[in-house]
């Protein structure tokens, strides 16, 4: 393991990448940084994030994620296209202007596996980190398997606990947060045990409101007092989802765990290429579910958003996400009111030609609005599929006598967008000459699947990667880890 010699700390210890910026007590607008580079079409829609410094990140970003801290034995970090001191440079630029930029530890591929007696080497791995390049503290991003792999959940708590007490020693204060996807967090969910190890020693934690599909919330009083299941990816009901999913986590209640409402953000994806599900269409509803949690004395940390880069990216078809999320929420978080935004219209006279047992043509009006539309949005059974920048797009690949339903939503040369257009919904004919294959089953909840298992799910087909029992979060459109979409 490398380690830096007492000359170095010494020569180090005085520059801007030094300081620890104190959020206690402060809104936060936490974004994740990309440690690696854009690919061609990166996105869940085809589109590409983009590269950029540290340095490049907007003001309103005043914490900032590195991802990520990973690999076989005890995990570490390396700048992929920068030196060691001018990564250290820029955290400095970001410290002296009182934002602070920390190391996640996980992602989504990673395989962290922390064996008992590993707890002093990623202390002391933690500790060479801060020194090299300025890091203020460590957010858990651990996924899937990695949660309860191996001794991850009493390692890396004593490991952060005693690197806590080291800089604690010195004056500062290491920052330890959490962004679990929202299911870990019900009661009998496997981020508690992070949650309980770490109480009274984590800062704040920014659960993940995004990629959770049909997964959600009963609300007994919703619905005038008939009750709701409010799922994550139902765009009507999104301000209701993000209030109460909310108001449960911050007092416990619901079947969820309690996380003090001073140390919760929400977290939500940048733009639809950031996330399989989860963006808000219409950013009021965040605003007026920060009111009513204010409203109720719940009055919640700040935002989280996946991703800076995917805040800066471009859709599949060239279109500048323009930093939508710091745009939309800059205010929010600076306890202001949401600017007023001027949104096109939303899209009339859906229409279908050309249809067949596998196929159509759907077509609509074009939209209108004070600024000029740049490209539409269209949505099959609530998932987004494409983002034609004319009213015009030929849908493949459908399941014959199978109804879907299309909604389309307008987004204008600044990205601002439409509410959604009324839904058409389209039935494909018949095919007799193709008969259902026996070895493929419409895909169900509480089953339990093995592995080379073939299902359809809202009119295409997915193998099954790894045997689990599913559950109505864990849907094959947006459980990748999963399923594996058949072309």
């Amino acid at each position: 393991m490398n380690s830096l010699s007492s000359n170095t700390v010494t020569t180090i210890a005085n520059d801007d990448a030094s300081t620890m910026p104190d959020m206690t007590g402060k809104k936060i607008m936490m974004g994740f940084w990309h440690n690696w580079p854009a690919g061609a079409s990166d996105g869940y829609q085809q589109g590409r994030f983009a590269n950029m410094n540290l340095t490049d990140i907007p003001a309103a970003y005043n914490v900032v994620a590195v991802a990520f801290m990973k690999g076989e034995g005890i995990p570490t970090f390396k700048p992929y296209n920068l030196s060691d001191a001018e990564f250290r440079r820029q955290v400095g630029v970001l410290n002296a202007q009182g934002r602070a930029v920390l190391i996640s530890l996980g992602g989504a591929d990673a395989h962290i596996a922390l064996k008992t007696g590993d707890e002093e080497k990623l202390k002391d791995e933690i500790i060479r980190l801060v020194e090299t390049y300025g890091f203020d503290g460590l957010d858990i991003d651990l996924e899937q398997a990695a949660i309860g792999a191996a001794n991850n959940k009493t390692v890396l708590p004593a490991a952060l606990k005693s690197v806590k007490q080291h800089y604690a020693a010195q004056g500062k204060n290491f920052i330890i947060s959490m962004a679990p996807e929202f299911p870990y967090l019900r009661t009998t969910g496997s981020y508690l045990d992070y949650i309980s190890a770490l109480e009274g020693v984590y800062d704040f934690i920014a659960p993940q409101y995004y990629n959770q599909g049909g997964d959600g919330i009963w609300v007994d009083e919703a619905n005038g007092g008939a009750g709701a299941w409010i799922t994550q990816n139902n765009d009507a009901m999104k301000e209701d989802f993000l209030y109460y999913l909310t108001e449960s986590l911050v007092s416990g209640t619901r079947g969820y765990t309690r996380i003090p409402a001073a140390k919760f953000a929400i977290g939500l994806p940048s733009n639809v290429d950031a996330a399989a599900t989860g963006y808000v269409v219409d950013p009021q509803a965040v605003y007026n579910a920060f009111k009513r949690l204010d409203a109720k004395g719940l009055s919640i940390k700040g935002l989280m958003t996946w991703s800076v880069n995917w805040d800066n990216g471009n859709s599949k078809n060239g279109v500048p996400y323009n930093w939508e999320f710091s745009t939309r929420y800059t205010a929010l978080i600076e306890g202001g009111v949401m600017p007023p935004v001027e949104n096109p219209d939303a899209p009339k006279a859906l229409s279908v030609s050309e249809l067949t047992a596998t196929s159509l043509t759907l077509g609509w009006a074009p939209a209108s609005g004070p600024n000029p539309i740049a490209s539409y949005r269209v949505l099959r059974n609530g998932s987004v599929i494409a983002q034609p920048d004319t009213p015009l797009l030929h849908d493949s690949g459908l399941t014959p006598n199978s109804r879907y339903s299309y909604t389309v939503i307008a987004i204008d040369s600044k990205n601002n967008a439409s509410a959604p257009s009324a839904a058409l919904v389209v039935t494909t004919v018949e095919d007799g000459s193709t008969p259902p294959d026996p070895a493929i089953s419409e895909w169900k909840i509480n089953h339990a699947y093995r592995e080379g298992d073939r299902v359809s799910y809202q009119g295409k087909q997915y193998t099954c990667r790894q045997a689990h029992t599913s559950n109505i979060g864990w849907t094959p459109d947006t459980t990748l880890s999963l399923w594996l979409p058949q072309p």
